[in-house]
């Protein structure tokens, strides 16, 4: 038996008290008491993935004052242009292929402006209807519109043809109220001002009009619903296989090869199409068919639920989208519904597939639009010359990179806290779990996903909807996603943080690390580039940790620290002196023997939190001539490592780069320099794994050479990391200074092996200094006979032997 005691009850908010007495009530009449087990009440968290604590910073009040900020960046005009290319593919457009129904998908990680893109589209002239679907117990902002979402997601025992009848229902009730509204509106002013007035008060999140209008949706919704007549039977009301819930609304048999596919009516299909078909009629100054301009968006955010399975076997977004392709057919108006959601489930939307499900084909040919995944990046950030180089590592500067929920959340308490409980979904960073111990890790070290695995589709669709991975794009049947961390040096000070909240933590990470990489879904590298990052990196956190901690300034230092002044420097961002850095990173005596550089480096600094991966040369071949706005326009050598700088990023250089793996920005704290663009300079890695020593290549690291270019006065640094030898470090320094200040002012260092000989500041982390040892001597597998005969099918592809010569089969 079930108890409920009081104090539980008091403990429920207004809306699920609501529903606890609405399913009492029908269990009563029905005897089904399924329903309360859904109840938040009953429900017990999962260890493996917890629900995400939200923080009272993360309340709907505290998110609303962000949420109506003015919107910055170009994300909206994208989006426009984009339901204007999906209504031309609608319409023709040129494309033989017909495409299912006028709906479209939003699909990102969280914290981007999904929400906002939506809503801002009413300044594009577009009629908005923004409505959120997010679960009874999500607490978050935009809250939760409870007439549409419960005549969606809730009681969901109910059976096929009901359902169709609720979605039926809801979406003439829409087109009715819109219809009664924009006549009322549109006879005090012209079209322009009435769209633009009723637009405004309709997306106030905390607008009394916005109440109001869905409460006529919910009576004109049970006005319709009472007239819609349903089957009678059980055979009817009952599930059917997907095959008999596909295609058109008309009674006629659909060929497929080697199917017949019979294709049912929608119950209340000629209501929704009745009133969908006034409204164009009635509003002919709005819904213009001339153009392929955006005139009403229907938004459903926090759209995922839509994509479970009800017990009666049908899943809701199936019967919705048939709704939708119901009234739209032969219709040219662009009117769309927008799904938007982390998940990417809901950019595969439709009516169950039959055949060919890989195909991400609704029916027939029928294709899907891609989703929409283009919400900008660095909209707030700080200006290049807005911001002196040694004030980068400030709270208010760090803010600005990245998505825009960081700095729309300014001013704010706990602001770290919330962005490491969105990264981790977790009130807790679990070291041990694979999702969070992979998203720490990724978004600094930038791990390489191996694109075979079998585990990786699932874990990158994980991290975008759990773990503030962000989706760069699909392919165009939406079987695979592109997703990353782009550089948020904010967000990589919160991973630093969780990293080393204790000893066992970064221990802990590492492991689960090794465990991917020997399993083989996180890729090493080909010359122990992932080695080197983790090595590099991580010493530079035990350096500010050990070092700039006790130094007394008001420095962020862990989640709860931006209680202080926003002009506190975030301890994973601040300039670390590059004569203490290489001293903790190989020993007391590095400098005896180069007092030389020793006064060259006198006043350089690094400031690196992250690694950012290149895709091409630092410096490309770029036509002569080419234009600053084109998009093969390269910035200045100067100016590229300064940007980096500015935002304490580090470079993972592309795999063909040559001579050189990385690239670590460094700034000449100088005054007599001049301005911060000519006081840059850099450290250049190389980075070697194999049995032999690589020592002899270190001689020909050069800055001039035609794929760097990073041509300066200043001295900069060739550091080659031979990981994979017997431990060893040599220094040299010009002992005067050369002629070619450009070519030959180069402080050049070889370091061998990974361990405390070479690295001393590993003697204090034997555990980390062998998970390192263990990543430098995995063995890549010796070629198998499958590899063997895939390369002589290659003949030419490369000049290698196992490209060339045949005759070794």
């Amino acid at each position: 038996m079930v108890r409920i005691t009081g104090k539980e009850i008091l403990r429920l908010g207004h809306e699920e008290i609501s529903r606890l007495q609405h399913i009492i009530y029908k269990a009563c009449q029905t005897r089904s008491f399924s329903h309360i087990a859904e109840l938040k009440m009953f429900h017990k968290s999962e260890s493996v993935d917890p629900p995400t604590h939200i923080p009272d910073d993360d309340r709907p009040d505290f998110l609303y004052d962000s949420f109506v900020r003015p919107y910055v960046g170009n994300a909206v005009d994208g989006f426009y242009e984009y339901l204007k290319t999906n209504n031309n593919k609608f319409r023709g457009g040129g494309f033989t292929t017909s495409h299912y129904a006028k709906f479209c998908s939003i699909v990102q990680s969280s914290g981007t402006g999904k929400s906002r893109l939506m809503t801002e589209l009413r300044n594009k002239g577009t009629i908005v209807v923004y409505m959120n679907l997010r679960e009874l117990s999500d607490t978050g902002f935009p809250k939760r519109d409870s007439v549409p979402a419960s005549i969606l997601t809730e009681d969901m025992d109910c059976s096929q043809a009901e359902y169709t009848a609720r979605c039926c229902a809801l979406f003439g009730a829409i087109f009715k109220t819109l219809h009664d509204d924009l006549l009322t509106a549109l006879g005090s002013g012209s079209t322009k001002e009435a769209i633009e007035t009723w637009n405004d008060q309709m997306c106030d999140m905390r607008s009394k009009f916005r109440t109001e209008f869905f409460e006529k949706v919910r009576s004109k919704y049970q006005e319709s619903l009472n007239n819609i007549k349903l089957p009678a039977s059980k055979e009817n009301t009952d599930a059917k296989p997907a095959a008999s819930t596909v295609g058109e609304t008309s009674d006629t048999m659909m060929s497929l090869p080697d199917f017949k596919i019979k294709t049912p009516k929608l119950e209340g299909e000629s209501s929704v199409v009745e009133a969908y078909k006034n409204m164009l009629t009635a509003l002919p100054q709005i819904f213009t068919s001339d153009d392929d301009d955006p005139k009403l968006v229907i938004g459903f955010d926090e759209a995922h639920p839509l994509s479970k399975m009800s017990s009666k076997g049908f899943r809701p977004s199936h019967i919705l989208c048939r709704t939708i392709k119901s009234y739209c057919r032969d219709k040219d108006e662009s009117v769309w519904v927008v799904f938007a959601s982390t998940t990417s489930q809901v950019a595969d939307f439709s009516a169950p597939q039959v055949i060919y499900d890989s195909l991400r084909v609704a029916v027939a040919g029928e294709l899907l639009y891609p989703p929409y995944t283009h919400l900008g990046w660095d909209q707030n950030a700080d200006s290049l010359s807005d911001i002196s180089a040694n004030d980068v590592a400030k709270f208010h500067h760090i803010v600005g990179f990245g998505r825009p929920l960081w700095k729309s959340l300014v001013g704010k308490q706990l602001i770290m806290m919330l962005a490491a409980q969105k990264l981790c979904k977790s009130k807790e960073f679990d070291p041990t779990d694979m999702n969070q111990a992979l998203a720490v890790l990724s978004q600094r070290f930038g791990l390489d996903i191996c694109f075979g695995h079998p585990d990786a589709v699932s874990y990158l669709e994980k991290g975008v909807a759990s773990h503030l991975r962000i989706c760069f794009s699909t392919t165009e049947d939406r079987s695979w996603a592109f997703t990353g961390y782009p550089s948020e040096p904010l967000l990589s000070c919160v991973a630093a943080i969780l990293l080393h909240k204790s000893p066992t933590c970064l221990v802990n990470a590492l492991q689960v690390l090794k465990e991917k990489v020997d399993g083989g879904m996180v890729e090493l590298g080909q010359s122990g580039e992932l080695t080197s990052r983790l090595l590099l990196l991580l010493a530079k956190d035990m350096f500010v940790r050990k070092y700039l901690s006790k130094d007394g300034l008001p420095n962020i230092r862990d989640l709860h620290d931006i209680k202080r002044s926003p002009d506190a420097e975030l301890m994973d961002c601040q300039k670390v002196s590059v004569i203490d850095f290489l001293q903790y990173l190989f020993g007391e005596d590095f400098w005896s023997t180069v007092e030389e550089a020793e006064t060259a480096f006198k006043h350089a600094y690094i400031n690196f939190s992250h690694w950012v991966p290149m895709t091409e040369f630092i410096s490309p071949k770029v036509s002569r001539g080419t234009d600053v706005g084109s998009s093969s326009a390269r910035c200045s050598a100067a100016e590229w490592t300064l940007r980096h700088w500015h935002r304490t990023s580090a470079v993972q250089c592309c795999h063909l780069q040559p001579l050189i793996d990385k690239m670590i920005p460094i700034y000449f704290d100088d005054s007599s320099l001049g301005s911060d663009v000519n006081r840059v300079s850099q450290m250049f890695v190389s980075d070697k794994a194999g049995k032999h020593s690589s020592k002899l290549d270190l001689g020909a690291i050069t800055r001039t050479h035609g794929s760097i270019q990073c041509l300066s006065d200043l001295p900069y640094i060739a550091l080659l990391l031979d990981l994979n030898v017997d431990p060893k470090v040599t220094v040299s320094f010009p002992e005067k200074k050369p002629k070619k200040a450009k070519t030959d002012r180069c402080l050049r260092i070889y370091a061998s092996g990974v361990s405390d000989t070479t690295f001393p500041f590993l003697h204090d982390s034997s555990n980390v200094a062998n998970i390192l040892r263990g990543l430098v001597s995995q063995q890549k597998p010796s070629q198998t006979s499958f590899e063997r005969l895939e390369a002589l099918v290659k003949f030419g592809s490369t000049a290698r032997l196992r490209h060339s010569r045949w005759e070794e089969q």
